[in-house]
């Protein structure tokens, strides 16, 4: 079997976050909406797993970054 090719890093300025819109299903999608520095909108879709991993992965980086530089 072949090796998969391994995709680029695409990245992105962003310009503004324009929403986050949060279903109340619990089988519903997540999705937070970016605007980027040329006018276009990307929208990110997360499943529930997938968003509360995002979720618990901005926890630990906040903390890390509170203890770096706490708030004076």
């Amino acid at each position: 079997m072949a090796e998969p090719t391994e995709l680029p890093e695409i990245d992105l300025d962003v310009a503004d976050v324009k929403r986050i819109a949060l279903t109340t299903d619990p089988q519903g999608e997540t999705m937070i909406s970016f605007e980027m520095a040329s006018g276009q909108r990307m929208n990110l879709v997360f499943s529930p797993e997938i968003f509360a991993k995002l979720e618990a992965m901005m926890a630990k980086a906040n903390e890390a970054q509170a203890q770096v530089s706490p708030i004076q």
